[in-house]
């Protein structure tokens, strides 16, 4: 066997190992079992029911060495499919099967489920390892009378998980949205060092089903940069889970030969099934060199390959807490013996890289380190550094045989012996703040603990709660605040273990805002502190031109305040249109009453004023009749379309009417227009004005119209101051001059003559019409 094949060999020997595959020697098949939630409320958190597509992603992603199930749970537990050796035929049995998975459940049976799915609890098997993967989006239900269900809880903590345990199961469960029982997916995930992982909408659930998925039976990667990966000789088979960017996309696998596969492409060696917005592709005994994926992929697409070669290391636990100290713990083997070879060993790089976070979504690196031989046995080993911060890891191990590459994840879960939050809950028609805390400790004595909360709230208040243990094996104290601002929760436990032992801790700090309309927003710390060597004069330079640029932003928003209350323009302009149509009607009827006497008169006066007039005035006049807008415009049967530009022609419809209905010129009497809805419409107008003036409504606007008289005394127009008194007549014409000049008329006197000379011949002539 060459150098290169040995060197392969012992990579892949120590990769699945790390990974909890056993040697060649020592093979071990895997044993998964999906245990789903079909309850009635999956059709509110899982409304477009993905978990269909999730199940059918695990079934295709099962290595067909090991064996698969599954069951669904309501009220009754149905196995869906039958447990038994993953093969073409089970795949095909197992995606039809999955199309049943639906939201018809009348409860919540956990605890059945689990027991229903580690049937073969009594026989035990050490080459094999039993997973099962829980989905629940609720809390224990089995009946309406609350003290059955919670005797229930008990029954599932305290003798159903201790059995599954004993007996070798893992337990990775996946909470689906926040309303399900996290304590208990907790406890028992804890109990059998199992995932605990909480999916908060259904576009998450593809995801965390992976991890879950990868905890329960870990397979080995290569790295996909970019579009493109490379196989070596030594893979007998490689699966690539490719999920596109549009969903709408077609792929393409190029292999090393520029041979292209597409889906419908049909080979021996290759199967393709593609999905809603993924494409899983496995390609046996694939030419060796570089792969290429034509397309946009996303990040979270990987590649998987199937070797007979080996890498084993140490078990690690899944679940961990703060002061467990870890290690790698990696050797080689080949045909069963470790190999030792230095000159062989120094052709591989091996490192380790460890990443952190709240959430698997926002991982980030908190160390790296190169693992070096250690010792004549050929081994690899490295100390991981001590973890501090709660939340969840990701171990990468990585190896680069020069030719070759290849990686592998181990999932971690870091707890603080007691953990706090602080939730909302709605209970009695009313919002609460329940402080809870959790305990991991393995060994705790829950009859011995004593918790007390330190609270400090805005302007120094202080608050002090003690924490009661509740029939969920937590402690919790309900917490109202009476006051908006910054809050401060410090957590003081004593108790002791199992063993007597004396125990004590106090909780990292929790804080948090509250606001009447947005309530309680936790402040989470970065997982990850700033590193100090980053902060440096350069940095903090540019803070100077930022305080000079938010100041003007500051002072433009406070100067901005006072102008909230103002009107809407459209307001502004009804206001103004119905103040002018009130006016007209006013200024009609109190026309009328100024003027008196028989028309005949008005009409002799107006004549020998139009006899004086000059022929230019006649042509000026001529002209601001063209420039006003039609009659149509004040139609009300017109359709309103058309603009209504009265405002930059004429602010008033008075002069608006006077202008249009009556030409200067006999030249123009071909284009008048009949005005009789026009007049309809006035005379309705001024009706009602009447009938409010007999109600004591028009009094007022009266007075007004005497202002105005008073205020065009006052303030005469300047040709007018140096002429000598003026007659009764002149005083008559003056006032509705000043009266016109209050809505902003600008017409001379002449104009408005005429205007108002036409508009009452018109009426004379509808008169004369009528029978």
């Amino acid at each position: 066997m060459s150098l290169y094949r040995s060197t392969t060999i012992f990579l892949f020997t120590a990769l699945l190992a790390l990974s909890g595959f056993a040697s060649s020697q020592e093979a071990s098949t895997n044993d998964v079992r999906l245990v789903i939630d079909v309850s009635g409320s999956m059709k509110r958190n899982d409304p477009n029911n993905l978990r269909q597509p999730s199940v059918e992603l695990l079934v295709e992603l099962l290595p067909e060495q090991g064996k698969a199930g599954v069951w669904t749970f309501g009220k009754w537990v149905n196995m869906l499919v039958k447990h038994q050796e993953v093969d073409a035929k089970w795949r095909e049995l197992a995606k039809r099967e999955a199309q049943n998975i639906n939201s018809v459940g009348l409860y919540t049976n956990i605890g059945t489920a689990l027991e229903k799915a580690a049937y073969d609890l009594s026989y035990t098997d050490s080459s094999q390892t039993k997973q099962i993967i829980l989905l629940t989006d609720g809390v224990v239900d089995i009946d309406k009378d609350p003290e059955l269900n919670q005797r229930e809880w008990r029954r599932i903590v305290d003798e159903v998980t201790p059995k599954l345990a004993a007996a070798g199961y893992r337990i990775h469960t996946i909470a689906l949205s926040d309303n399900a029982d996290r304590d208990l997916m907790n406890k028992i995930s804890v109990a059998t060092d199992g995932l605990a992982d909480i999916a908060r909408n259904a576009d998450e659930l593809m995801q965390v089903f992976l991890k879950a998925f990868d905890a329960a039976a870990p397979t080995e990667q290569v790295d996909l940069n970019g579009n493109q990966f490379v196989i070596d000789s030594s893979v007998e088979e490689f699966t690539a889970l490719i999920f596109r960017e549009k969903a709408s996309e077609t792929l393409a696998l190029i292999s090393p030969d520029k041979q292209r596969l597409i889906s419908t492409t049909k080979e021996s060696d290759l199967r393709w099934h593609r999905a809603n917005n993924y494409d899983l592709i496995t390609v046996k005994r694939p030419l060796e060199g570089t792969w290429y994926i034509e397309g946009e992929i996303a990040e979270s697409s990987r590649i998987t390959v199937v070797s007979n070669l080996n890498l084993l290391m140490k078990p690690l636990p899944t679940n961990v807490v703060t002061g467990d100290q870890l290690s790698i713990d990696a050797f080689l083997k080949e045909d069963g013996q470790i190999i030792s070879n230095p000159e062989f060993l120094t052709l591989m790089t091996v490192e380790a890289e460890l990443f952190g976070g709240h959430s698997h979504s926002n991982l980030v690196s908190v160390w790296k380190q190169g693992l070096e031989q250690f010792g004549p046995q050929g081994r690899y080993q490295a100390d991981l550094p001590a973890l501090e911060n709660e939340g969840v890891y990701e171990l990468r191990v990585k190896v680069d045989g020069k030719t070759f590459q290849r990686s592998l994840k181990h999932q971690l879960t870091l707890r603080q012996p007691f953990s706090a939050e602080l939730r909302q809950q709605y209970r009695e028609g009313a919002t609460r703040y329940l402080l809870t805390v959790n305990a991991f400790h393995p060994q705790l004595d829950y009859g011995s603990v004593t918790i007390v909360a330190s609270i400090k709230g805005p302007e120094g208040a202080q608050y002090t709660r003690s924490l009661s243990l509740t029939d969920m094996d937590n402690w919790q104290a309900e917490f109202m605040p009476d006051k908006e601002g910054h809050y401060s929760v410090e957590l003081k436990v004593r108790a002791k273990s199992k063993q007597a032992t004396a125990l004590s801790y106090t909780l990292p700090l929790l804080e948090f805002d509250y606001s009447v309309e947005g309530g309680l927003a936790e402040e989470k710390k970065p997982f990850v502190e700033p590193s100090p060597e980053v902060e440096s004069p350069e940095v903090e330079s540019p803070e100077p031109e930022a305080q000079v640029e938010e100041q003007p932003s500051k002072a433009l928003e406070e100067s901005a305040e006072p102008e909230e209350p103002a009107l809407a323009p459209w307001m502004l302009y009804a206001a103004v249109g119905l103040g002018n149509v009130l006016l007209l009607a006013l200024g009609y009827i109190a026309f009328k009453k100024i003027m008196g006497g028989p028309k005949s008169d008005i009409l002799d006066e107006l004549e020998e004023k139009d006899e004086a007039e000059e022929a230019p005035e006649a042509e000026a006049e001529e002209e601001l009749v063209e420039e006003e807008p039609p009659m149509e415009d004040l139609d009300p049967d017109v359709s309103p379309e058309e603009p209504e530009p009265i405002q930059e022609a004429s602010p008033d419809p008075v002069d608006a009417l006077a202008a249009e209905e009556v030409p200067p010129a006999p030249a123009q009497e071909e284009s008048a227009i009949d005005d009789e809805p026009l007049m309809d419409a006035m005379e309705e107008a001024i009706d009602a004005v009447i009938d409010e003036a007999d109600q004591g409504e028009v009094a007022d606007d009266l007075d007004d119209l005497d202002d105005l008289d008073a205020m065009a005394m006052q303030e005469p127009e300047p040709q007018e101051s140096q002429e000598e008194p003026a007659t009764e007549e002149e005083e008559e014409e003056d006032m509705v001059q000043a009266m016109l000049e209050a809505q902003g008329l600008d017409l001379a006197e002449e104009e408005l003559d005429d205007a108002i000379s036409s508009l009452i011949d018109d009426l004379e002539d509808d008169e004369d019409e009528k029978p």
